[in-house]
């Protein structure tokens, strides 16, 4: 089957983040009329490294914006739609219900910059990171509405890619997939424009796949048990923009980034593992199952880098139960916490 969206003159964008920030001023600069609804949250949040928020960027480049607690309850919403409307969510706040969907006809589309059906949930990149998955991929689906059909929509575009060897952490996925993002979104605007035809395609849920919401501090604690190889993705996929993996040292809580496997100096016994036996002034080699793991972040709970204060001989430990605990927890809302760079 295949899908046109007709004569488009108006593209409502729903949602928050740095993409939403790209797509709404790539939509301002082909002219087309524009009206953002987000959430009062996405509202402040910071969408470039300027320091600029949603809602300033929104008011510079003049278009109206409407700041919800929830979506399907708004009232204006019903007349900014027309059947020559478009609307793209983008890290929506909200899920749609089916009387609000329908409005849309059809019309209302959700990004997502995740290979579906697998990885639906959270945490896509912290989860990618740990499984050595670099695939990246950008999809259009329709939204349907209602819990039921909630990212299960048919595809109308997508697109996969592969992240390169640099990208290791959080922030390197996010940066790399904001580029292929935005050539997507804009790729399909202007084929809109030219009232292409959209192949609309199933999800084939035979290779689905769900991984849930992470919270970085309560989860994010490091097993030193674990091989080195272990370790090291663990503390690579709480990294940046995040708090980092927290472990214990001297009997303070310290978060660890910027961490790198080196080449094996010793077949290190598990009771080895989490030792600091060599140090400098930007970074800390510790021993771990089957390999070396060097550290040049160790940051303090005021966000302090104290790794030219840590001795050798000292070791890293995490106890038992917050380990259990990690594991029990089933985080509902947050991803991960903010890291103290960014608080």
């Amino acid at each position: 089957m295949k899908k046109s969206f007709g004569k488009i003159d108006n593209i409502i964008v729903i949602g928050g983040s740095w993409l939403s920030a790209k797509l709404i001023e790539s939509i301002v600069k082909q002219k087309i009329r524009t009206k953002l609804y987000t959430s009062p949250r996405h509202f402040s949040d910071v969408i470039n490294k300027d320091g600029l928020t949603l809602g300033e960027l929104a008011i510079s480049l003049k278009i109206p914006m409407e700041v919800v607690d929830d979506i399907n309850n708004n009232q204006s919403l019903k007349s900014d739609i027309n059947k020559n409307s478009l609307a793209i969510a983008v890290g929506a706040a909200w899920t749609f219900n089916k009387k609000t969907a329908d409005l849309f006809n059809g019309r209302l589309l959700d990004f997502m910059g995740i290979s579906l059906p697998r990885y639906r949930g959270g945490a896509h990149y912290t989860w990618q990171i740990l499984a050595g998955n670099k695939k990246g991929a950008c999809n259009l689906q329709i939204i349907y509405g209602g819990k039921e059909t909630f990212h299960r929509g048919e595809i109308i575009k997508s697109s996969d890619y592969i992240f390169s060897d640099a990208a290791r952490i959080p922030q390197d996925y996010f940066d790399e997939a904001l580029i292929k993002e935005v050539e997507f979104l804009n790729e399909f605007i202007g084929e809109v424009k030219k009232l292409k035809e959209f192949l609309v395609t199933p999800l084939d849920e035979t290779f689905s796949s769900y991984f849930p919401f992470l919270n970085s501090e309560k989860q994010a604690w490091i097993n030193w048990n674990w091989s080195a190889k272990d370790i090291s993705l663990f503390i690579c996929a709480f990294d940046d923009p995040y708090c980092g993996a927290s472990t214990y040292l001297n009997g303070l809580r310290v978060y660890l980034k910027g961490c790198e496997i080196l080449e094996k100096e010793e077949n290190f016994h598990p009771f080895h593992s989490g030792l600091v036996y060599r140090s400098s002034s930007s970074r800390v080699i510790i021993a771990a199952k089957g390999g070396t793991v060097a550290i040049n972040k160790i940051l303090n709970e005021n966000g302090d880098n104290i790794i030219e204060h840590v001795q050798i001989g000292s070791r890293l430990f995490t106890p038992q139960s917050y380990l259990e605990s990690a594991l029990l927890l089933r985080a509902c809302l947050l991803y991960t916490s903010p890291s103290p760079r960014d608080s």
